[in-house]
């Protein structure tokens, strides 16, 4: 434990005022006495000095040390926040017009996909086709007729690679063969080589390939003459 804090000085004083005043009171009673009033006189003039130093201390309020404040941390600047960019989205590519019929050519054999075109050219107005029996067909799969007594040789390729000139020379000696004054050869492959494109051209050959087989459906489904570029019009 800490020791009891000393009496504040004015409580001594204030003793002494009460001692030096009964002093006084004594001299004055006391004749033999009187040669101590000049010290008791001082005496007491201390003692009020140091009462009324006491009181200015108590009445002047003690002032509280100034805290120290401390400095404020300087936070740098933020960096100044970009939107985002935004990307639009890409357009979708257009679907093919030739892959859903390729697709569907892909999964026929050979002699289905011959029917198949059969069937479509006689879906046309105005034409008939039929498919020839196999392999006495002399390189013509499939025999047309179309208004005005138009006939047509065709061949059908159910190829994965490029068709070669051999179809073409082919299908050229089918047309006088068969009397057809026209000639296509049609695949579900991806085209035909170059040497079989400039023999097709020469002889007047028509190339088809599924975009054109699709062009055909939708005549077909409109009830629309076939484009002279895939097929002839009337004599």
């Amino acid at each position: 434990m800490s020791p009891p804090p000393p009496p504040p000085a004015s409580s001594g004083a204030a003793v002494l005022l009460m001692l030096t005043l009964g002093g006084l009171v004594v001299v004055a009673a006391e004749p033999e006495w009187r040669g101590l009033t000049a010290p008791l006189l001082g005496l007491l003039l201390v003692t009020v000095l140091v009462l009324a130093s006491g009181a200015r201390r108590r009445e002047t309020p003690p002032v509280p040390p100034a805290r120290a404040v401390a400095p404020r941390a300087v936070m740098p600047p933020s960096p100044p926040v970009h939107p985002a960019k935004t990307t639009a989205p890409r357009p979708a590519a257009p679907a093919s017009r030739t892959a859903p019929q390729s697709a569907a050519f892909a999964d026929l054999s050979p002699r289905e996909f011959e029917l198949k075109v059969a069937a479509l050219l006689s879906a046309l107005p105005g034409w008939y086709a039929q498919a020839t029996r196999g392999s006495a067909d002399q390189g013509a799969d499939v025999l047309a007729s179309g208004p005005g007594g138009v006939r047509v040789a065709v061949q059908v390729k159910r190829y994965r690679a490029a068709v070669g000139n051999g179809a073409v020379q082919e299908i050229v000696a089918s047309k006088a063969l068969y009397g057809c004054a026209h000639a296509v050869v049609v695949t579900s492959g991806p085209g035909y080589t170059r040497a079989a494109r400039q023999l097709a051209q020469a002889n007047g050959v028509r190339l088809w390939q599924a975009r054109e087989l699709s062009e055909l459906q939708r005549c077909a489904e409109r009830g629309l003459p076939p484009p002279p570029g895939l097929l002839p019009g009337p004599s």
